[in-house]
């Protein structure tokens, strides 16, 4: 795979929504499933302390299962299903497959764009093999397949 051309930003950009798109459904039935059952074991109403750490819980879980779905699928097969559904795989530097410690150290950079509003992203702008400050971090790109 070393000799495949970096992915176009906008099929990383369609991929990542795809993958939100995903996430969201995942976590909204975790999320309702959660909130069904406080709601269903509790005899009174919820206090103020109570629903302030159910809505931590509930963001807990969103992060969660975004390390969870990332990690586990760069780290298996290198996409992720948006990735998949758009042809683009991520691959160490020299081609080879991820792994599931880059797949981690990757989706924790990923967490760094988020935090600084996409400014991790606009490093993908500025050089030749498209790699945002996540790549950069795990020593991965994102190729064509």
């Amino acid at each position: 795979m070393i000799g495949l051309p970096p992915a176009p930003l906008w099929r990383r950009s369609a991929a990542a929504l795809l993958d939100a798109a995903i996430g969201f459904a995942g976590w909204s039935l975790g999320a309702m499933w959660l909130l069904i059952a406080v709601w269903g074991f509790r005899r009174t109403s919820l206090e103020l302390a109570a629903a302030a750490l159910l809505l931590l819980a509930v963001l807990m879980l969103a992060i969660a299962l975004h390390i969870v779905y990332h990690t586990v699928f760069l780290g298996g097969c290198g996409q992720t299903l948006g990735r998949m559904a758009l042809g683009i795989a991520v691959v160490t530097r020299d081609g080879r497959p991820v792994g599931y410690g880059r797949a981690l150290a990757r989706t924790l950079g990923g967490g760094f764009d988020v935090l600084t509003l996409g400014l991790g992203r606009l490093v993908a702008l500025f050089n030749r093999e498209r790699r945002g400050l996540a790549d950069l971090l795990a020593g991965t790109r994102v190729v064509r397949v």
